[in-house]
């Protein structure tokens, strides 16, 4: 999981809770100086995949999630 959250993409600050993407050359929140982002994973509730945010588009288009099936 800890691979998984590092390649997401997405950050979270530890203090505040704010979740950013896209901007791996932040070092801190971009809200204020709260320290070291840490990686975050995005989970699917629906399917409980972990989804890169780069595949988020196409997870949600899928064929599980368009026809409102879950496991």
């Amino acid at each position: 999981m800890k691979q998984d959250a590092q390649r997401s993409g997405l950050f979270q600050c530890q203090t505040c809770g704010l979740v950013w993407f896209g901007r791996s050359d932040i070092q801190e929140c971009p809200d204020a100086p709260h320290g070291k982002p840490v990686h975050v994973a995005l989970l699917c509730r629906t399917c409980d995949a972990i989804v890169p945010i780069d595949h988020l588009a196409s997870h949600i288009k899928g064929e599980l999630h368009q026809n409102g099936i879950s496991n």
